[in-house]
């Protein structure tokens, strides 16, 4: 087994079982040489910092206010720019990373996402959610809706 097909579950299983998540980060930090500030960035990714711009609810770190205005002149709502400038696709920021395990990265960050939205804005009704499109193999997750909402709340 080489550092590049390296798999948590065979650690586990050359283990006996005894081998954590924590195990296997120290494992593969101590092998491969990341930039000192990587693990930050992936922070800010599960826990980003959240802010109030135009009236809805934008990441920070990687807010475009250019992008947004562009979605905006276009005639999208602002709900609807939200999402898309909130947008991240994960298996173009995680080359290789298979669809499912996409799948089950895009429902832990919306869940934190969205435990951030509660506790920071807790009466926006904007939400963190994850879509996959199977046939082209994405996984995306975002803030925000695509389609504008009704009058009684609802898409």
């Amino acid at each position: 087994m080489t550092i590049e097909n390296w798999k948590y579950d065979d650690f586990v299983k050359a283990n006996n079982g005894q081998f954590s998540a924590l195990d296997f980060i120290h494992a593969v930090t101590a092998k491969v040489a990341l930039p000192p500030d990587f693990a930050l960035c992936m922070a800010r990714l599960f826990a980003p910092t959240m802010t109030m711009f135009d009236n809805v609810i934008v990441v920070a770190e990687w807010f475009d206010e250019a992008r947004y205005r562009k979605y905006r002149r276009s005639g999208m709502k602002p709900e609807q720019a939200q999402a898309w400038v909130n947008m991240v696709e994960l298996t173009d920021i995680f080359q290789g990373i298979s669809f499912g395990q996409a799948q089950q990265f895009a429902a832990i960050i919306t869940e934190l996402w969205n435990g951030k939205l509660s506790q920071n804005f807790p009466n926006s009704a904007a939400k963190a959610s994850a879509f996959f499109e199977e046939d082209s193999g994405e996984v995306f997750v975002t803030i925000g809706s695509f389609c504008e909402a009704s009058a009684d709340g609802k898409a």
